[in-house]
């Protein structure tokens, strides 16, 4: 590296970077709704080294929610170099998508792309938590730990750095409102911390004004421990869809039921959505302006039917997508994407 080349870098970081003694919360950064008007979404093409022969049955769903995205808003995928080609192949000619390559080694934007805040000028920020894996779950996993950091410091996004790990699906926000599962949050893979400090990270982190303690998300869930995202989600700021089962021998039979009274007491309103046998599809993604929902299907209409019907009071379109071969990756349409808040110029004029 040529040292031009070294002390740009130096620089870039050391901006990027806000001194320790500084949060997002002290400086007046949020969280913005995911329905709110926005700049666009960013996915990450999953890498050929981390599935090996089953890539190609997953990129092609990828393929198809990132087109689907694309008629309605800009969607940036992040591509890990060697994947260029098979990339490109698939997305290369989508309108209004728009390809960028380098060391995005691992995939799932919802947990691997930057957390963004918008702060009080309206411009946009980065919650640099951290990343292990979901908990050292697979070999190499080191590797992986700069994706986040990586792609903010290529889009030019400030980062707030945090000794926390966090994965994006592990929380679900609106209005100043976090709710977090105790089972993956608080799990010993992740962090030591006792609760109260997580609690504090996260409301200085994020700007929270509350946070909601569920015990457990979805079981078994032996990639995530349960992430929150596919137990529940807010469809208003004072609404909440939650997965529910009437089966007694579901261990999510207690876990829903538990976390429907929890969220009552916090004076949330809860509308049970019932948890299907093939795919989780709770982990759906809003549209830009809140007007569309892209919802997983498994393509069974008896499974999709009646949660598209419960999914479908909420929003004018419903944008059914395939996304068997993400529950088998342990993921879904939410967990491929993460939204970019619209940035504004708050600068007064003179």
């Amino acid at each position: 590296m040529t040292l031009p080349r070294l002390f740009n870098l130096i620089l870039f970081t050391f901006s990027s970077h806000l001194p320790a003694t500084e949060s997002p919360a002290s400086l007046g950064y949020t969280f913005p709704d995911e329905w709110e008007e926005r700049e666009g979404t960013m996915m990450i093409f999953p890498a050929a080294h981390q599935y090996g022969r089953k890539v190609n049955a997953l990129r092609r769903e990828f393929a198809g929610l990132a087109k689907a995205i694309a008629q309605h808003e800009p969607v940036i995928v992040f591509c890990h170099t060697p994947d260029e080609a098979a990339c490109r192949n698939v997305l290369g000619e989508v309108p209004n998508l728009t390809i960028r390559t380098g060391n995005f080694s691992i995939d799932w934007a919802r947990d691997n792309a930057p957390i963004l805040l918008r702060g009080p000028q309206g411009d946009l920020a980065a919650a640099g938590f951290r990343f292990n894996g979901w908990g050292k779950k697979y070999p190499g996993w080191e590797k992986d730990v700069e994706t986040r950091d990586t792609i903010a410091r290529e889009m030019g996004w400030k980062i707030f750095p945090s000794e926390l790990v966090l994965e994006g699906g592990s929380i679900e926000m609106a209005d100043g409102i976090g709710i977090v599962t105790e089972s993956c949050v608080l799990n010993p893979n992740r962090t030591h911390w006792p609760k109260e400090k997580v609690e504090t990270e996260l409301k200085r982190m994020l700007g929270l004004e509350t946070l909601i303690w569920i015990k457990s998300g979805l079981m078994p869930d032996p990639i995530t421990d349960g992430h929150v995202d596919g137990l529940l989600k807010f469809v208003s700021k004072d609404t909440v869809l939650l997965h529910t089962t009437d089966l007694e021998s579901d261990p999510n039979h207690r876990i829903s039921r538990e976390a429907r009274q929890t969220l009552i007491e916090h004076g949330l309103k809860v509308i049970e959505l019932p948890l299907a046998e093939d795919i989780v599809h709770m982990n759906f993604y809003i549209g830009s302006g809140g007007k569309i929902a892209y919802v997983p299907v498994s393509g069974d209409p008896e499974q999709d039917g009646p949660a598209l019907e419960i999914i479908g009071r909420f929003y004018d379109k419903i944008i059914p997508i395939q996304a068997t071969k993400m529950g088998n990756a342990g993921g879904g349409v939410h967990c491929f994407t993460m939204q970019i808040p619209k940035q504004w110029d708050r600068t007064p004029t003179l």
